[in-house]
């Protein structure tokens, strides 16, 4: 090993043992023997100075140091290997894997993406569904599209949608010829509650005040609430017919303008969660990403003005 720079055999070797935690199964996987890849992990250590793993009881156990080393040889040894498919690949077609919340990318995104193929020949995106936290230290994801309050830490990125709404909606059967309902109808329904919007009702019925002759505030359901844990459950709750439901305007655009949900209530509450766009600092440059990016702004930019 040369002064400061351990070789890319012994980081290989502590990284898949530090994920497996067992020498056996990294040298499984690494093709090698349980000597060398222990022999390899040993002189790292050596090399560092700093113990990697602790051996308690023929188990081993990273250290503080090791599991924080082994994180950031793993977003480097991934950079190796990405950019190594970048070399092989010229010419080729690049793969993009993004990370995106399980409904925005069924309502909102996947039915846009034939235009993105349309004027991009050269990138292929992998679209995985998550619906929580992405840490780009832990994960082979190239940038995320996600509902949150702020951006996720560690991860550079810009706000998509700031001016979204919650529009309380239901099954047309369930206005019967109404052209909307009251507060005291609604609180006929079964109020349709996803996961990620557990105050939504609350604050819906609090920000009216004084309406419709009644106190909105004190407006109580007279049916259970149903709760689903994603926005892609309660809009097809919503659609078929089980309730009221508060969703974001991002996420049923296609059904109220096919007419399978309309809006039930004039009163609309902004939406506390900003659709984000976020990705690893060190591909901010690679130029697939920079070429989804720039589509994913010209496509929201249409959406906002379609809405308007």
């Amino acid at each position: 090993m040369r002064l400061g720079v351990p070789s890319l055999s012994a980081l290989q070797a502590f990284e898949a043992s530090a994920r497996h935690q067992n020498f056996a199964t990294a040298a499984q996987e690494l093709a090698l023997t349980h000597g060398a890849v222990c022999k390899r992990v040993g002189e790292l250590e050596k090399h560092l100075g700093v113990p990697l793993f602790e051996r308690v009881k023929q188990r081993l156990v990273l250290t503080a140091a090791g599991a924080e080393y082994a994180k950031r040889i793993r977003v480097h040894l991934d950079q190796i290997r990405r950019d190594t498919l970048d070399v092989v690949q010229q010419g080729r077609e690049t793969e993009l894997e993004i990370a995106v919340g399980v409904t925005f990318a069924a309502q909102w995104l996947i039915p846009r993406l034939d235009d993105f193929y349309a004027n991009t020949r050269d990138v292929r995106l992998h679209i995985l569904g998550r619906d929580q936290p992405v840490f780009f230290d832990d994960s082979a994801f190239d940038a995320a599209i996600y509902f949150s309050t702020r951006l996720w830490p560690g991860m550079p990125g810009t706000a998509l949608v700031t001016d979204d709404s919650l529009v309380l909606v239901a099954a047309p059967r369930l206005l019967d010829g109404r052209a909307s309902l009251s507060l005291e109808q609604i609180a006929e329904h079964s109020w349709i509650c996803p996961r990620d919007l557990p105050r939504a009702w609350d604050d819906w019925f609090a920000s009216q005040g004084l309406q419709d002759g009644a106190n909105a505030a004190d407006i109580k359901p007279q049916r259970s609430a149903q709760r689903y844990d994603m926005f892609v459950m309660a809009i097809n709750a919503a659609v078929a017919g089980l309730g009221v439901a508060l969703l974001p305007r991002v996420l049923i655009e296609r059904e109220m303008v096919s007419g399978a949900l309309v809006q039930a209530h004039a009163h609309t509450l902004a939406n506390p969660q900003t659709i984000y766009f976020s990705y690893p600092a060190q591909r901010r440059d690679w130029a697939p990403l920079r070429q989804f990016d720039a589509w994913l702004r010209n496509a929201v930019d249409r959406y906002l003005a379609e809405r308007r």
